[in-house]
């Protein structure tokens, strides 16, 4: 079993996804009962209806997924030792290269239909690497294929999501 790994929320956002979660919530029973009215209809194969009404349960499913691993994964605070940390939004520029550089959240992956950036895992090579780091620090770091990488953090913020 995986513990999930804390991501900093503000107490607005907290209340935001709680509330998205209650309507999700509703609106899944509301699409469970069409699904049920349109099944009774006879041939599933040719139901239309039955279709996007299951399609729109199995939506509903996802986000309300979605909203539970966000929910569970939330700090009200984060640390603020000015370093990087699971919340963290972070740009690093690959191997001194400056032109190969790119930018992603520290943390759990369901965090991303929140930000709508990359998500970088902590427990991954990379995200390992840049935990602790401040601006201008160069870390190396093993990729999975047995290379070393030299990865610099260029900027990085906290974003209460």
């Amino acid at each position: 079993m995986t513990t999930a790994t804390p991501v900093p929320n503000s107490p607005l956002t907290r209340e935001l996804l709680e509330n998205e979660l209650a309507a999700r919530c509703r609106e899944r029973a509301s699409a469970s009962a069409e699904v049920l009215e349109h099944r009774t209809a006879g041939d599933l194969d040719n139901n239309d209806a039955y279709h996007r009404a299951l399609a729109r349960l199995d939506s509903l499913d996802r986000r309300i997924a979605q909203l539970y691993a966000a929910l569970s994964t939330a700090e009200v605070e984060p640390s603020a030792d000015g370093t990087v940390q699971v919340g963290s939004i972070v740009t690093v520029a690959f191997d001194h290269d400056p032109t190969d550089v790119t930018t992603f959240l520290v943390g759990p992956p369901e965090q991303y239909a929140l930000v709508g950036v990359d998500v970088c895992s902590p427990d991954s090579p990379l995200g390992q690497a840049v935990m602790g780091a401040d601006v201008g620090d160069v870390r190396t770091y093993r990729l999975p294929n047995g290379k070393e990488c030299t990865v610099a953090v260029k900027e990085h913020r906290i974003e209460l999501l």
